[in-house]
């Protein structure tokens, strides 16, 4: 075999790389703008006792200020149990911070007596993540509108969000949700918060009349759904025949209440009718 023909079989090998390498750099860049959503973990603690490890999801592409959504989750869960609605919130263009709570979470022997310390941790848990806006070099830094915040939270989540709401609160919290909450222990207090009430209402873990008690309770303007022939929270997996409609019915609240720039730039995400 002359050495020409050697010579032009491997340049011919050298195209054919060059052009699957161009291929596969294709694929891998329409793969990544087929992903909305994003998640980090961050590693947060209030004291050496209560490590807060903390999964946020957030959009792919971060364009202007996007506002913050605090989700709390309830007894024995993890932040991951939710995420099919914290992907529906960041598609919507909010940067989720869901905190796995250090004695009430699914990896600990869950203790219930310490749900009257979530309240602080999820205050300090939105303080670590709305300074991540000015921490250079961050992935959110310039991209989080810190004053535009809002709390969710079920079960015990909802009781934790309802606490968050006492004398002294962020005054940038403009909303809140409790899916299946108590009465937190701290009396109501600060700047007026629009609260959204969701409730099942044949839960028998959380009485659908423990959910009107705190409904009651609250000062503000406030809103409450019950989930007709619904448990406790099953209405929060996909699949569920009331998920589309309550998840459709959160987001909307959420929207509304925060009002942010960034919906011009997000286009709706779809939903079932809302809840009346």
């Amino acid at each position: 075999m002359s050495a020409v023909l050697v010579l032009l079989m491997l340049l011919a090998g050298c195209a054919t790389g060059v052009a699957e390498a161009e291929v596969a750099e294709s694929a891998v860049v329409r793969a990544v703008a087929r992903v909305k959503v994003l998640t980090r973990v961050l590693a947060l603690a209030r004291g050496a006792d209560r490590p807060l490890p903390t999964t946020v999801w957030h959009p792919a592409v971060l364009t202007g200020r996007h506002p913050i959504l605090l989700f709390s989750h309830g007894l024995g869960g993890l932040p991951a149990h939710f995420t099919p609605l914290a992907t529906t919130w960041a598609e919507a263009g909010f940067v989720v911070a869901a905190p796995a709570y250090p004695h009430t979470n699914a990896r600990v022997r869950v203790d219930r007596h310490d749900i009257r310390n979530q309240p602080a941790d999820a205050a300090y848990v939105l303080d670590r993540v709305k300074a991540l806006d000015g921490s250079e070099g961050d992935l959110f830094a310039g991209h989080l509108d810190v004053g535009r915040v809002a709390a969710v939270g079920f079960s015990a989540g909802g009781t934790t969000t309802l606490g968050i709401l006492r004398a002294g609160h962020d005054p940038a919290l403009l909303a809140a949700v409790s899916i299946a909450g108590r009465r937190p222990l701290a009396e109501f207090g600060g700047t007026g918060v629009p609260v959204l009430f969701v409730h099942g209402d044949r839960d028998k873990v959380v009485p659908l009349s423990a959910g009107w008690a705190v409904f009651e309770a609250v000062p503000w303007p406030k809103r409450f759904v019950a989930v007709p022939g619904a448990g406790h929270g099953q209405y929060l997996r996909p699949g569920h025949p009331e998920f589309p409609r309550v998840a459709g019915l959160i987001l909307t609240f959420l929207r509304d209440r925060l009002d942010s720039p960034i919906w011009s730039e997000v286009p709706p995400v779809r939903t079932a009718e809302h809840a009346g």
